[in-house]
């Protein structure tokens, strides 16, 4: 059986980010979404870090989910604790444009820095659902007032306010997304 394969993208953990102070908040909230998600037999997909990546993959575990990670670089076993399987993309010099998104059927996005728009930037030309949730600074609450990415309105992003909103909109958005394709 296929299961539904949804992206949570977000800040990044101190590797990335050792002069914030990490949003305990936001973290459980991610860590919420993974949960959520595992509980109904989806794949959670990210960059396999800390921060978000990380607490959205402790969460999908806890449920009994399956986690993969698209992982930069050459080397193996580099993800985060709770990454169950990780896709090694070769690339040491540069990161993106991101493989995780085009494995995902659905998106959902909190706080965020560059790599999060990035990863926003290439969902909205695939044209995945995205699901924005607010209130964790970052792209995220820069974007959420807006209704599109840019003036073409490929897509219509998606806000909620908080983590079982979020799941529930995006599998519904993948569901609609499924039966227009057939």
């Amino acid at each position: 059986m296929k299961r539904l394969q949804v992206a949570v993208i977000g800040s990044a953990g101190r590797e990335e980010y050792d002069f914030v102070k990490p949003d305990k908040a936001m973290f459980e909230a991610a860590e919420q979404l993974g949960q959520l998600l595992g509980k109904q037999g989806c794949v959670v997909v990210n960059g396999g870090k800390g921060g978000v990546m990380e607490a959205v993959c402790r969460g999908a575990q806890q449920a009994g989910g399956i986690t993969v990670a698209e992982i930069s670089g050459i080397e193996r076993l580099t993800g985060n604790p709770f990454v169950d399987v990780e896709v090694v993309t070769g690339d040491v010099a540069f990161r993106g444009p991101s493989q995780l998104i085009g494995m995902s059927d659905a998106i959902i996005a909190l706080g965020g820095g560059a790599g999060t728009l990035q990863e926003l930037c290439v969902a909205y030309r695939l044209q995945k659902p995205i699901v924005l949730l607010k209130g964790f600074g970052g792209w995220i609450d820069r974007l959420n007032k807006r209704r599109w990415l840019d003036e073409r309105r490929l897509l219509e992003f998606v806000v909620v306010d908080n983590p079982k909103a979020a799941v529930e909109k995006a599998l519904n958005l993948v569901q609609f997304k499924i039966k227009e394709v057939r």
